[in-house]
């Protein structure tokens, strides 16, 4: 596992951050893959490298796609200080998009 990046805390995203984590991301549907309820990201930040989980509610979606698919933007929380991070919040401030299938009804 690579060390944390301290960097400084930026509301950014990027083509590079999302190949890098849909290869990293480890993802699992709850309480499972065929009527999910939540979809939980973990893994680490493909920016900073600090560890990060995000929780995506599915059900919401699900009347809107019965297809089984949900495109989820990730953002670091990793709990690591981060130069500039505003007050009540977590991480680096970078983001990635991962689309999350799942098998459906």
């Amino acid at each position: 596992m690579t060390d944390h990046l301290p960097l400084t805390y930026e509301v950014t995203t990027s083509a590079q951050l999302n190949e890098l984590a849909a290869a990293t991301a480890q993802v699992m549907l709850h309480p499972d893959e065929v009527k999910p309820l939540d979809i939980e990201v973990a893994g680490s930040c493909p920016a900073c490298h600090g560890a990060t989980v995000h929780l995506e509610p599915v059900e919401f979606v699900r009347a809107a796609n019965p297809g089984g698919e949900l495109d989820i933007e990730v953002i670091c929380a990793c709990a690591f200080p981060h130069e500039n991070t505003p007050s009540g919040r977590t991480g680096c401030g970078r983001s990635w998009r991962l689309i999350v299938e799942w098998d459906g009804e």
